[in-house]
């Protein structure tokens, strides 16, 4: 064995192809090493800086004034209205029946279906100046309440995604009409209104009629409160006495069979109480957004029409008047509002891509193929993110940016979420 070593030894060629050999291994192995670390320190995700608007809100409960007028209370029956929620009345206009039986509620609905139809085909009538060269333009007004139903239904606005509803197979309707050169349903007019006539004849005939006593907008969600939340309270409202109003029983006369209401003025107020500060904030005369929870995140521009506040009380009242009803909001009495006292940009910044060096917050961006450190100043902690400051909308951060060799983050800088070992300047494959 030794004898083998000894030649090994002595033949140079040998000895150097094995030491060539063994360095070449050795070689692949670090160059298969350095390259997977590489890979691994590069396993890096970024998110793009965007600007953001947010909310500055206060909650609060708010409470709903109208002038209302319940009408059609009856001691028994069952009532079925011919109108639909928030729907324009006259004076005299039948709102409702209310039947002694059962089987008369289900004859009236059938009716109440037969004139949503009628209704439907009346506004599905073509002019004479339709032609067929209109379609594109029904096509894309078809498309675009196909659009609108399906946000609404998304959104829970279910009354406007039925109103879309009767839209769209009017238009429909439209559609077929002028493919087929007609220019009405008259035939199909007939047959629903024979139709009707048989249904009204079978119903009984001591069924009462709910009129309205005046013109206004219909509602059928009689609370018991219309006679305590009216808009007279207003003028002469303290906090002694909205905390009255608030602890006051609904009548339950008013929501006895038959009731429905009429609102009298499409004008109506919110009293929302909120703290002394908060109310500092706001101007008389001023328009707010209230955004309404409960109603699917609905958002009216209300004016602030007056300020109640005592200086022994931690709270105030803010009194807020609005003169359009949106169909598909809720109108219930009491419910959870945000006033928006003012709207605050900045850009997102994901949490966990914040780090903090030698006492200043910052983030690492990714420019290319190098990573650099950009310095933030956080505004406000949102769930996920942290609103940041933007440069063009902060004066004194930009000009103590301008001091510091570091610059700031920019608008649609990448900035890093995941990696390892990071460092300004670091340069990644």
């Amino acid at each position: 064995m030794n004898k083998n070593i000894n030649k090994f030894w002595c033949d140079p060629a040998k000895v150097l192809k094995t030491l060539i050999g063994a360095f070449l291994g050795i070689g692949l192995v670090v160059y298969v090493w350095l390259q997977a670390t590489q890979d691994f320190d590069s396993n890096i995700e970024t998110e793009t800086a965007v600007l953001v608007t947010v909310n500055d809100t206060v909650q609060s409960r708010a409470y709903i004034f109208r002038d209302e007028t319940v009408v059609g209370k009856s001691d028994s029956g069952t009532i079925v209205t011919v109108v639909s929620e928030g729907d324009r009345v006259s004076k005299g206009q039948l709102l409702a029946n209310i039947y002694p039986n059962a089987e008369d509620t289900h004859l009236q609905d059938e009716i109440n279906r037969i004139d949503r139809k009628l209704e439907i085909l009346e506004e599905s009538t073509v002019d004479s100046q339709y032609v067929i060269t209109d379609l594109s333009r029904i096509d894309g007004e078809i498309t675009d309440l196909f659009e609108d139903i399906y946000f609404s239904s998304a959104a829970g606005k279910i009354s406007k995604a039925i109103d879309d509803s009767a839209e769209l197979l009017a238009m429909l309707n439209k559609r077929d009409l002028i493919v087929s050169s007609s220019n009405d349903y008259s035939t199909e007019k007939k047959q629903l209104t024979e139709q009707r006539r048989m249904l009204e004849a079978q119903i009984d005939s001591s069924s009462k009629a709910v009129y309205a006593g005046g013109a206004g907008y219909f509602y059928s969600d009689v609370d018991g409160y219309e006679e305590i939340f009216t808009p007279d309270k207003i003028d002469e409202l303290t906090l002694e006495s909205f905390k009255k109003l608030t602890s006051l029983e609904p009548d339950e006369d008013n929501s006895s069979v038959g009731a429905v209401k009429i609102i009298n003025d499409f004008v109506w107020n919110v009293v929302c109480e909120i703290s002394a500060d908060k109310l500092a904030l706001l101007n008389e005369n001023q328009s707010y957004k209230i955004v309404f929870s409960e109603s699917g995140d609905e958002e009216i521009t209300m004016k602030l029409i007056k300020k109640v506040s005592e200086s022994t009380s931690p709270t105030a009242l803010a009194v807020f008047r609005a003169n359009v009803m949106p169909s598909t909001f809720n109108f219930k009495r009491g419910q959870k509002a945000e006033v928006v006292l003012g709207e605050r940009q900045g850009l997102a910044v994901p949490k966990k891509a914040v780090r903090y060096i030698d006492g200043e917050s910052g983030v690492y961006i990714l420019v290319g193929d190098v990573i650099h450190y950009r310095r933030i100043n956080i505004i406000e902690e949102r769930e996920n993110y942290y609103l940041v400051s933007y440069g063009k909308n902060d004066d004194a951060f930009e000009n103590q940016n301008e001091q510091s060799d570091i610059k700031m983050l920019s608008l649609y800088d990448n900035v890093i979420v995941s990696g390892k070992e990071l460092f300004d300047g670091k340069i990644v494959g």
